[in-house]
């Protein structure tokens, strides 16, 4: 289990991955990760799914290369 943002209940929420919604999605020689993720029900939840992407560093930096400015560093 992880604690997620629910869209539905617009908090953060114990979640679980369910794996048939689990994806691997190549991409421009990288893998792109899919999670289908559940608010369960049994736990309390809404029971609201939704889905999370995980994307790799190289691959945002060339899709989205203002988004890492030197500046910006912290």
């Amino acid at each position: 289990m992880t604690i997620k943002y629910c869209p539905n209940c617009k908090i953060l929420v114990k979640t679980k991955v369910a794996l048939p919604g689990y994806k691997q999605i190549p991409y421009q020689n990288s893998v792109i990760k899919r999670r289908k993720v559940i608010h369960r029900v049994e736990d309390g939840g809404c029971g609201n799914t939704w889905s999370t992407y995980e994307v790799p560093e190289d691959l945002m930096r060339r899709l989205a290369p203002i988004l890492f400015n030197p500046e910006w560093e912290v």
